[in-house]
């Protein structure tokens, strides 16, 4: 086996082991008493930057998805 396709190996079985860390960690995080509490104020003020500064769409896209169907449907042989 090359020498490239071992460090490959050892690399994705490294980081599969981290993930499992990784997930136990988050979930002890998220079940700490006082989480959501600690992190409201994070939330309330991207919740209040995105109110003011969302760009309201008047349209779905799904005119210009037709559009662009068509004209893909024109070109066809």
């Amino acid at each position: 086996m090359p020498e490239n396709v071992q460090k490959m190996k050892k690399w994705i079985s490294a980081w599969n082991a981290a993930a499992v860390s990784l997930k136990q960690i988050k979930k002890k995080e998220l079940r700490a008493s006082g989480y959501y509490d600690r992190n409201r104020q994070i939330l309330e003020d991207m919740l209040q930057y995105a109110c003011e500064h969302a760009n309201p769409r008047l349209k779905t896209g799904l005119e210009e998805q037709q559009r662009l169907f068509l004209k893909m449907r024109r070109k066809k042989p």
